[in-house]
């Protein structure tokens, strides 16, 4: 089964700050980093089915969160965190090397 993948405004804004931050220190690192981005979200149109995000545990969710983790060059470590909604991947956020686990309140799920 193919799933379409589709990010929300909150994941684009998110995905600019990491973009913008890593662009300011190399733009062949941020070029690079665009391209295992767009990987980690190809990956996502056949296996969506990546770990629990440690979001998952914040009281009050009513749905579960996965992550999909990918890596620079370097070995930074982000994520993207994603709900599945029949046969769509909705990406939420995306975030970066030492940035706090969210809370349930900080999480911007999209409409049903």
């Amino acid at each position: 089964m193919s799933f379409r993948v589709e990010t929300t405004a909150r994941a684009e804004r998110d995905f600019w700050n990491c973009h913008d931050y890593i662009q300011e220190r190399s733009l062949e690192g941020a070029g690079r980093w665009v391209v295992a981005f767009n990987d980690a979200l190809l990956s996502l149109e056949d296996r969506p089915t990546q770990s629990r995000a440690p979001e998952q545990i914040a009281d009050g969710l009513t749905e579960e969160i996965r992550q999909k983790v990918f890596k620079t060059k370097h070995g930074l470590r982000y994520r993207l965190l994603f709900v599945v909604r029949g046969d769509t991947v909705h990406v939420i956020h995306v975030r970066g090397p030492g940035q706090d686990v969210l809370r349930a309140e900080e999480l911007e799920l999209p409409d049903e």
